[in-house]
């Protein structure tokens, strides 16, 4: 602008608060992870198995739903979106209904899906 120092005040609009977005795939839940997500608006998480194929998880290195949703709660997050799931569920609905028992914000997340994360208080 022709020398002139623009400053922040110009050109943006009022202070607001950021949002934190959380992913891991191909994992087991841990505690570091629960830490590393500690209060995320959102959490994007491996959820390959259902709980009753947690013998699998733990042999593939994977999560279930419902591990996943435990995480979400001792992290304390607002929103947790399960991924990655196994072709053998030809329907998640299951999955997402185990996972809400631990975490009631839990949602499939789909490819091509858009998820919005509102600020702190929206």
């Amino acid at each position: 602008m022709n020398g002139r120092t623009v400053r922040p005040n110009e050109v943006l609009g009022a202070r607001r608060e950021g949002r934190s977005v959380g992913y891991s795939g191909d994992t087991r839940p841990s505690p570091t992870l629960a830490r590393l997500f500690a209060g995320a608006d959102l959490l994007i998480f491996d959820s390959t198995f259902s709980a009753e194929d947690a013998d699998k998880a733990v042999e593939r290195k994977h999560s279930t739903c419902v591990e996943a949703a435990e995480l979400a709660k001792k992290a304390r997050v607002r929103r947790l979106a399960l991924t990655h799931f196994s072709a053998r569920y030809r329907n998640v609905s299951r999955l997402v209904r185990e996972a809400r028992e631990v975490f009631p914000e839990t949602f499939a997340a789909g490819d091509g899906m858009s998820v919005d994360v509102p600020a702190k208080g929206q």
